[in-house]
């Protein structure tokens, strides 16, 4: 915790922060970020921290994927956004499959991984293992999809195909309703990239 012009600040330390849109301390918004270095910045407490700064989380939003074991992909449309190609986009259609419901796609009703489809149903305390299946299940079928999709283009580049996916984590927080998974996506150049997702 730092004091800069009187007001409480944090110096934030990561692995990169070229590409930074936003910077959330307790899920609000930091009023003012500056960045120090690629790895380095000093975002200003929100105004309702700055008397008790009792700081629970801090969460740096980024326009480019940082491909780190903490990166958790959240979906916002930033300040700058731009297109994405390579790994980047290889994972932007993975997520977009995994959360699509199955039929919702009006050009393929086979398509998508139904992941969010348990969220907002009930659950008994036996459930747990069920829907960590289920997650397990739709990484799978996403990846079968994304391959027999990919094989009618021939002019995808081998970065932006799929090599394979595996799931790293799977976990079902019975407390708070959550889902963490975590799943391994090689493209065919054998570039990996790990995604986490909190649902």
């Amino acid at each position: 915790m730092i004091v800069l012009n009187g007001l409480r600040a944090l110096d934030v330390q990561g692995s990169d922060f070229r590409s930074i849109d936003s910077v959330f301390i307790n899920d609000v918004e930091s009023p003012d970020v500056i960045i120090v270095s690629p790895t380095e910045l000093i975002a200003q407490l929100p105004p309702g921290l700055q008397r008790v700064p009792d700081v629970q989380s801090i969460m740096v939003l980024s326009r480019q994927l940082t491909l780190s074991a903490s990166s958790v992909l959240r979906f916002q449309i930033g300040d700058t956004p731009s297109s994405v190609s390579g790994i980047l986009r290889l994972l932007q259609l993975f997520v977009k499959l995994l959360i699509s419901e199955p039929g919702s796609d009006i050009m393929n009703k086979t398509l998508g991984g139904g992941l969010l489809r348990p969220l907002g149903a009930t659950f008994g305390t036996e459930d747990g293992d069920s829907i960590r299946t289920n997650a397990v299940v739709a990484v799978d079928s996403v990846s079968k999809q994304i391959v027999a999709i990919q094989s009618r283009n021939g002019t995808l580049p081998r970065n932006e195909r799929l090599m394979s996916a595996a799931v790293l984590g799977a976990t079902f927080s019975r407390e708070s309703g959550s889902m963490f998974l975590s799943v391994e996506v090689k493209n065919q150049t054998g570039v990996p990239a790990q995604l986490n997702l909190e649902l």
